[in-house]
């Protein structure tokens, strides 16, 4: 299952969109990277009929692959009721310029950057302001691609028709609210008089904020209900990370462990069972297959065409047999036998995907550019603890690709390394080239930039 803001980040590398700004350009070719990498390694790709109204009809021509699933067909507008109550309870609240809400908190933590809120002064009152804590100028890169990509949730939000909160309760480091009124202690000048509210970017970044987790949460119910593995634009899938942590119930350690550690390492391909035999997860190093198409076609909008046409070779039809077998373990069996199972299938994805670096990765002066997919699978225990959507009602059409639907199982989310695969894209010299070179900025559109 894949996300409307992917498939735009898709047409944005073609050249088919235009792009709000330049900072989210490396977000895009993650994007796109992703939906290479579910060409080549899945059977079907499912995506949400819920797309701009005026250009929904275009979208479904462009994506010919991609089965639309309406949001009334298939009881996805309860699930889209669930999502936006879950989202509404969020109450973001700063306390000392910084987030005390678990949610957001960890998130920032996930992305590996440091936001904060200071106090600045203009014609002498003093105003709540976004900042980011950054060394060097690639972290400032970093921080660019990472807020566009969060700001650019509101953009979406307002062209679905949805209009987010930016409402925020405002604490100093004391604990004290910050309102009309409030003076800043120990102010450096004036008598600290400050605007007593947060500054329009931070109403913003809260409001972006909301209708991600808003999202994040909807394609997460939204594949458990399918049973589908989840590709979601690249900042909802750190924000799913922390959700399926907390609800179901596996630790926000786990998913800080996998985004740091896991999916950078090349070794280390399962890992063990954690929680109860809650979760466990399993990964593939591959290489940027969109790097290396850029290379091969020198033209962003025949790369999807292109990863069709070596889909069928032997490596990626075995693959998909492999992940297909690896699934129905997990599904089938005891998760410590399924664990047994899937240590063997692993080892040889692991084989084909050291054949897949020499075949398709890219040279560069750093090496070959390598990326990790990590499944993480929750089992049906640890979705027992998501909140319950309805099930479905089989008097209605049934998508033809579900099977068994009365045997509850579990589903995988993919888990990426945001700022590593930044890193990664930066790496792809001449190939990073090509990937941006139909990209197009809409100079109308106002857009955050760091």
């Amino acid at each position: 299952m894949i996300d409307n803001a992917t498939l735009t980040a898709v047409q944005r590398i073609e050249g088919h969109i235009l792009t709000k700004s330049k900072d989210s350009i490396d977000t895009d070719i993650v994007a796109f990277e992703n939906y290479i990498q579910s060409i080549l390694f899945y059977d079907r790709i499912v995506a949400v009929d819920d797309y701009i109204p005026e250009h929904r009809d275009s979208r479904i021509s462009h994506f010919s692959n991609i089965s639309f699933l309406g949001k009334k067909d298939f009881g996805l507008d309860a699930i889209e009721s669930e999502a936006r109550k879950i989202s509404d309870e969020l109450q973001p609240k700063l306390r000392g310029g910084e987030f005390v809400n678990d949610d957001f908190r960890k998130l920032i933590e996930l992305l590996q950057t440091h936001i904060v809120c200071t106090w600045d002064i203009s014609s002498s009152v003093y105003h709540l302001t976004l900042k980011n804590l950054s060394s060097d100028g690639k972290e400032f890169e970093k921080y660019g691609n990472i807020a566009a990509a969060i700001f650019s949730e509101l953009g979406d939000a307002a062209e679905s028709g949805n209009r987010t909160q930016g409402s925020v309760e405002l604490l100093d480091r004391f604990g004290n609210p910050i309102r009309k009124g409030y003076k800043v202690p120990g102010a450096k000048w004036g008598d600290g008089t400050s605007a007593g509210e947060a500054s329009d970017a931070i109403k913003a970044f809260v409001a972006s904020l909301t209708w991600l987790a808003n999202r994040s949460v909807f394609y997460s119910l939204a594949a458990k209900h399918f049973q589908a593995d989840t590709f979601l634009y690249p900042i909802r899938q750190a924000y799913q990370q922390v959700y399926l942590s907390e609800s179901c119930q596996y630790g926000f350690d786990y998913a800080k462990h996998i985004v740091e550690h896991f999916s950078t390492s090349l070794s280390n391909d399962l890992i063990d069972i954690h929680s109860g035999g809650k979760t466990t997860a399993t990964a593939t190093s591959l290489p940027v297959f969109s790097a290396w198409l850029a290379k091969e076609t020198g033209d962003p909008s025949r790369i999807v065409e292109a990863a069709y046409n070596i889909r069928s070779n032997t490596e990626f039809v075995e693959a998909r047999e492999k992940m297909r077998e690896i699934r129905r373990s997990f599904d089938e069996d005891e998760l410590a036998v399924a664990n047994k199972c899937v240590a063997s299938l692993i080892s040889d994805i692991s084989k084909a995907s050291n054949d897949m670096r020499i075949k398709y990765g890219l040279q560069t002066r750093q090496g070959v550019p390598v990326t990790k997919l990590v499944h993480v699978y929750n089992t049906v225990a640890a979705l027992n603890s998501m909140p319950k959507v309805p099930a479905f009602n089989f008097k209605v059409k049934i998508p033809e690709f579900l099977y068994d639907l009365k045997k509850p199982r579990g589903f995988r989310a993919a888990y990426r390394n945001l700022t590593h695969d930044l890193s990664t894209v930066w790496s792809l010299g001449e190939a990073r080239d090509i990937l941006g070179s139909k990209v197009s900025i809409d100079k109308q559109a106002r857009a955050y930039s760091p």
